[in-house]
């Protein structure tokens, strides 16, 4: 009875060994270490399938920086009003509910995609517009921001960094989150500097976006007018390639309930997009090539019935 017990105990002593060694090793993993900029929770959505594949496919690790509370999002709640049983679209009631809401709707949302940290700034989010100098000169604490994001990338040594591409008609709050990211990025000495991207979203219907900088703010300014990488939603696979990562993108996007408008555009967006700015020289471009390429691997064995 002791040599069988004995037994035992050395047989699940190899195995819990085995799985804090390939815990490890999934967490050291292959895939890079990435922070991604936003202003408001849901703008990751706009990455959701590259983030879900680099953690969930390829072990990397996913941090999100997120600079506002969401509170300006109340006017388009109607259905959440029953969902959460709190008067979201009354404008007092919804900026004070929905920080702590959108905050969790982020936190399910991420935990889809496979996100390891969150970052929340907790700056105020006070109207939509298109002027990127309504958050950067009034309601933001750009002093604070700049300080978190500064130390983020000096302690956390990421490879990339990930923001909107700051196009004209984008959000004027997205513009001055990528803003942020770019200056911040431009701030770490070279040979520590991680390789920042812009990203959009596009259907293969649509005509291709073209950007090359944004206004006068040299820092914006890409190699090309075109996106160098993408990855493709509508890959194909599972039984008889019914099923694409389209499927993931809704479940994220589904999860930011308290947002009708945004919970509009399920299916939307065929391609990520991403263009590579000036910023970072050439020399990252053969990184990001290959990590893009890595990408648009599918794991999943297609399986016959």
């Amino acid at each position: 009875m002791l040599r069988f017990l004995i037994l035992r105990y050395t047989i699940l002593l190899v195995f819990l060994c085995f799985i804090r060694i390939n815990v490890n090793a999934q967490n050291n993993g292959k895939g890079p270490h990435v922070l991604v900029v936003i202003a408001h929770p849901d703008d990751e959505s706009v990455f959701s399938v590259t983030l879900y594949k680099i953690a969930k496919e390829h072990h990397g690790i996913i941090d999100l920086f997120v600079i506002t509370d969401g509170e300006a999002g109340y006017k388009y709640a109607t259905l959440a009003e029953n969902y959460y049983g709190v008067a979201l679209t009354n404008e007092k009631t919804g900026r004070n509910e929905l920080p702590r809401i959108r905050k969790q709707e982020l936190k399910n949302a991420g935990n889809i995609l496979g996100v390891a940290h969150y970052y929340f700034m907790d700056q105020r989010d006070s109207h939509y517009g298109l002027n990127e100098h309504d958050p950067l000169d009034t309601s933001w604490n750009v002093k604070a921001v700049n300080k978190k994001l500064d130390q983020l990338l000096a302690d956390n040594h990421y490879d990339l960094v990930f923001c909107l591409l700051p196009e004209p008609s984008t959000h004027g709050a997205h513009k001055a989150a990528s803003l942020l990211a770019l200056n911040a990025v431009a701030k770490v000495p070279a040979d520590k500097r991680p390789l920042i991207l812009g990203a959009d979203l596009r259907d293969k219907a649509d005509e291709p976006i073209k950007f090359s900088q944004y206004k006068d703010y040299e820092i914006t300014q890409t190699v090309t007018d075109t996106p160098l990488f993408s990855v493709d939603r509508t890959a194909c696979f599972s039984y008889k390639n019914r099923v694409n990562y389209k499927v993931v993108a809704n479940w994220e996007l589904a999860e930011h309930k308290s947002q009708g408008v945004t919970q509009m555009t399920m299916n939307d967006g065929d391609l990520e997009e991403f263009w590579y700015f000036k910023l970072n020289g050439t020399a990252g471009i053969a990184k990001c090539d290959s990590l893009f390429k890595m990408l648009r691997l599918i794991p999943y064995a297609q399986k016959l019935y």
